[in-house]
């Protein structure tokens, strides 16, 4: 049987974004290899993104319970044991997706030379690839290392358009502007005083446009700002907290522009080459942003930014020095490009 054939493993549990941003791989694998069979390991929380994917033939649910019990660990490595897979990549880079790539069996085991976390002592195929380049260009370089290893050249030079499912949302026809404004970081947020000063700023109102507010709701005082704007505002829709991970899709494939921090709906606003502006303070663009065709980063001018920091002791100052009449500038910009 020729490697096109056989079974290939991608291990990438999560964040969401990450999840997403690994998606252009397994479209460079498919076009590289058509007949090849997809299988990906990912957490739990974030295989709602993977449902019913066209170019995924089977998805493993892992989670770090397993952890702290024996049995179903050795369960789930016996499941993954059993598919005899020609190659496990590992684009995490963690010890626990280490040690899953070590358990998994695959005749080849791909990762990156510099890892977060391990030593990569388990991987046979090293990519020496740079923190500092984007996470996308990261994953595709290994994947393209893991073609050439079997005499196939995949081109990364037109990036891959990534699949992503999704299911419709009954919404409003009336054109709308979706806003992002959570994330797991609270460095990463930008003031809520500052997002409403856009959704009501006049160049908005003036062309009749909606906003949508889409979060998952774990966020309380956001919860609560969007549903008191909800109520008060017929321009405003929030849906924090009431849409599956495809819905949620279905909604930004939709919008006219996404306003967001830096999050993993973004990148799902990127997959889709929907129009985006992405805000960054503690995080870095060049390793982390965007990378559709249609967007704009608003990044912060302090010093001390990025400083990939989840607390700060300066209340965010990186977030609040980037102000509503930009992000409104960028959108008019954006907008009368569409």
């Amino acid at each position: 049987m020729s490697f096109s054939k056989r079974r290939i493993l991608i291990i990438k549990l999560s964040a969401l974004g990450d999840v997403v941003q690994t998606l252009p791989c397994i479209s460079l694998l498919k076009r590289a290899l058509p007949q090849a069979e997809i299988h990906w390991v990912v957490d739990k929380r974030n295989a709602e993104i993977l449902k019913n994917h066209p170019q995924i033939d089977k998805v493993f649910l892992f989670s770090n319970k397993f952890f702290k019990n024996p049995a179903k660990f050795l369960n789930f490595v016996k499941q993954l044991r059993r598919e005899k897979y020609e190659v496990a990549i590992d684009y995490q880079g963690l010890w626990k997706s280490e040690l899953l790539t070590f358990f998994s069996r695959g005749k080849l085991k791909a990762g990156f030379l510099k890892v977060r976390e391990g030593i990569s002592s388990f991987y046979s195929l090293k990519c020496d690839v740079s923190f500092e380049v984007h996470a996308v260009k990261r994953y595709l370089l290994l994947t393209q290392a893991v073609l050439r290893r079997f005499g196939v050249e995949g081109d990364i030079v037109s990036l891959p358009k990534p699949e992503l499912p999704f299911e419709e949302y009954s919404l409003t026809d009336e054109p709308f502007i979706a806003i992002i404004p959570e994330a797991r970081w609270e460095t990463k947020l930008w003031p809520l005083t500052f997002w409403e000063k856009v959704i009501t700023s006049s160049f908005f109102v003036k062309q009749g446009y909606k906003f949508v507010i889409l979060a998952s709701g774990k966020n309380r005082e956001i919860k609560k700002w969007a549903d008191e704007l909800n109520k008060k505002s017929e321009n405003v829709i929030s849906l924090v907290g009431k849409l599956t991970l495809p819905q949620l899709v279905g909604v930004i494939k939709k919008a006219k522009l996404v306003l967001t921090v830096d999050t993993g709906p973004m990148h799902i606003a990127s997959a889709l080459n929907v129009p985006l502006i992405a805000l960054f303070g503690p995080t870095s663009p060049e390793r982390t942003g965007p990378w559709g065709s249609r967007f704009k980063v608003l990044k912060s001018p302090l010093p001390c930014s990025p400083c990939f920091k989840r607390k700060c002791e300066k209340e965010a100052e990186c977030m609040r020095a980037i102000f509503p009449s930009q992000v409104i500038s960028a959108a008019e910009e954006l907008l009368s490009a569409v």
